[in-house]
């Protein structure tokens, strides 16, 4: 299985990111397309991870951006996907109480890169699962990563770099 996301110049583009046009608390929420080639035969659903580890130096920990399960395989996850999907999405590290981010919602969805300082490389790992995870809406990064064991037929990640 690969993956590859549409990058400018080495870059995501800034729609997704700092510039966006869609935002909510100030933050990008138009999730990126994501190209899926070679799902293999026997999968079920795919699950979605983005996080930034870029973050450590400033926030002392990763920066969960999504989280997506039981998504259907599909060859395009298309733009702006996170708003639409209607299966289990996870808390992203916004809901932390480091942050003054009082929205559920917002919490419970992607929320785009939007780097403070420098660029950053965003992490994004898409596993093709043999059965569903047994997750409800606003599960957390542990439930996820437990979910995924005895699940994964394969996996494939990507770094992309997104602009400050």
């Amino acid at each position: 299985m690969q993956i590859t996301v549409g990058l400018k110049d080495g870059y995501l583009p800034m729609i997704y990111t700092s510039q966006a046009n869609v935002k909510r608390g100030n933050q990008p929420i138009m999730s990126f397309p994501i190209e899926v080639r070679s799902i293999p035969a026997k999968t079920k659903s795919l699950a979605i991870s983005l996080i930034d580890y870029d973050a450590v130096p400033r926030t002392g920990f990763p920066f969960i951006h999504w989280l997506a399960a039981n998504v259907p395989p599909m060859a395009e996850i298309p733009v702006d996907f996170s708003r639409n999907f209607e299966g289990p999405q996870g808390q992203n590290s916004w809901m932390s109480r480091f942050y003054d981010m009082n929205d559920s919602y917002f919490a419970n969805h992607y929320a785009g890169p939007n780097p403070p300082d420098q660029s950053h490389h965003y992490t994004l790992t898409v596993y093709a699962l043999s059965q569903d995870m047994q997750l409800e809406n606003g599960f957390y990064y542990n439930d996820f990563r437990n979910q995924l064991v005895d699940r994964v037929i394969e996996k494939a990640g990507l770094q992309v770099l997104a602009k400050n």
